[in-house]
């Protein structure tokens, strides 16, 4: 049986029509864009609305027993001998301890994107796949636990803060169960021929089992995006919004002008459902203009991209103190969690660190604050990339050497491991970097040891004192940004 893309839906449905559709889809990828094909679909099978409030119904996966539950009503008989369509949305039955990364992933950017009750939701409904119970994960344990490096220390951040944000809130984990296995064997014994299954998703593993029985029996669409910050991830978010944007303004007989989009890409980013509402009021804005603007798009649309997160560890990283407590201030009145901007404190604290071990290196000798962006790219940048290479080497030969694989032939044969200690993770993107090291004047050596010892402090009144989260906070941007060594 075929595997499809978003893009030739329409054209699948075509040749269905007469041929007739399969009993099993697999639908992944971008949740907008896998809705949306669910929905031709579902008109393509039942294209009366009215038999469709009867014979469509879509269970989340959230829970144990939903799976099972599913099944079983795909094995009855509707009535009438109607076509029955069950969707089972948001489906976790692909997650596994080898590729749980990509998970780690979209929860951290529902983390970063301020939903941090769907972050929690989805760690929990992670952890419940994994089968790991809360009292499992310690300092020690999660490495192991969640199949990443040691030294991967933003992931192991969020861990421990969503760890602490549910056991805070006495958020049980789900009962987990062999959903994928119980899905398998169902697809491959057969459902009644009128009846069809949707499983919506936005993570595969084409390795399983249950992925190779669909795709052998049913029909797969991939509906995936790329999500990175990487110049090539970014370009094909472009080209798709601009062919999706295209489309929806020939409907409306409008047209705009690349200012325009390059504008609302600015202020959205990649959020579909976010840039489809945005041309709906763009587009009533215009009326009746032909043409629509980036003056139009200035006095429309409102920032949603949550850039505020970036203008915190700026401040931080300037030793601004007033601008520091304004965003922090600002990001607890906007929702985000007190422990989301610590996390975000320790981590910029972290990297200037690490561009401290650089600049007291062999290779940082080249370097004073008065080179120039040009020189800094042309000579820096190589010597950045050697001593990361050489970081990479040294953290592989310790973590190695705690687990026991000093010696051991195997040891040479794993991987490097991923870290977020790289100064230079994209040598490519220079310029960010240049940044930072022109800030990493205004902190000593001794500073941000001192840093780390006050954000540590500050998470363990968080998370044991009852103080209110807003003065902890304020104390320790005080303790970071003041009274240290350095002196201006």
């Amino acid at each position: 049986m075929p595997e499809t893309n978003y893009q030739s839906i329409k054209e699948y449905i075509r040749e269905r029509v007469d041929s007739g559709f399969d009993p099993v889809y697999l639908i992944f990828g971008e949740e907008f864009l896998y809705q949306q094909v669910t929905r031709e679909l579902l008109n393509a099978i039942i294209p009366d609305p009215a038999r469709q409030k009867h014979n469509y119904e879509v269970v989340n996966h959230r829970e144990e027993g939903q799976v099972s539950d599913v099944i079983e009503r795909m094995n009855t008989y509707s009535f009438f001998s109607e076509k029955k369509i069950m969707e089972l949305r948001d489906a976790t039955v692909f997650v596994a301890s080898h590729n749980q990364g990509n998970v780690l992933q979209k929860i951290k950017q529902q983390y970063e994107n301020n939903n941090f009750e769907k972050a929690a939701k989805q760690f929990l409904n992670l952890l419940s796949r994994l089968q790991i119970d809360m009292a499992d994960i310690s300092d020690e344990t999660i490495s192991d636990k969640f199949n990443i490096s040691d030294d991967q220390a933003t992931d192991i951040d969020l861990i421990k803060t969503l760890c602490a944000y549910c056991t805070e809130r006495h958020l049980p984990v789900p009962a987990s169960g062999d959903d994928a296995d119980r899905l398998k064997n169902a697809i491959n014994h057969g459902f009644p021929e009128q009846n069809f299954l949707f499983i919506t998703t936005d993570t595969v593993d084409k390795r399983k089992a249950l992925y190779k029985i669909i795709k052998r029996i049913g029909t797969v669409i991939d509906c995936s995006i790329p999500k990175g910050n990487r110049k090539a991830d970014v370009d094909v978010q472009q080209r798709f919004l601009q062919q999706h944007m295209r489309q929806f303004l020939k409907k409306h007989n409008k047209q705009i002008d690349s200012k325009a989009f390059e504008l609302i890409f600015k202020m959205i980013g990649f959020d579909l459902r976010a840039f489809n509402a945005n041309l709906e009021k763009l587009v009533d804005y215009a009326k009746d203009r032909e043409y629509i603007t980036a003056d139009d798009v200035h006095a429309v649309l409102i920032r949603t991209r949550q850039d505020p997160i970036y203008e915190l560890t700026g401040a931080l990283s300037d030793r601004d103190t007033l601008k520091t407590l304004h965003y922090m201030s600002s990001l607890l009145a906007s929702g985000f969690h007190y422990l989301q901007i610590l996390t975000a404190m320790t981590n910029q604290i972290r990297k200037l660190l690490v561009i401290k071990g650089f600049l007291g290196s062999q290779y940082g000798s080249n370097w004073h604050p008065g080179i120039g962006y040009d020189q800094f790219r042309q000579m820096i940048i190589p010597l950045i990339v050697k001593y990361d290479e050489e970081l990479i080497e040294k953290l592989a030969y310790h973590q190695n050497a705690l687990k026991g694989k000093f010696e051991s032939p195997e040891c040479k044969k794993q991987k490097k491991p991923a870290t977020d200690l790289m100064i230079a993770k994209n040598p490519n993107n220079p310029y960010p970097i240049f940044q930072q090291f022109l800030r990493s004047k205004k902190y000593s050596k001794k500073d941000l040891f001192t840093a780390f010892e006050a954000l540590n402090h500050a998470d363990v009144k968080l998370k044991t004192s009852g103080q209110p989260p807003a003065s902890i906070l304020e104390e320790v941007v005080f303790k970071i940004c003041g009274n240290l060594d350095y002196q201006h």
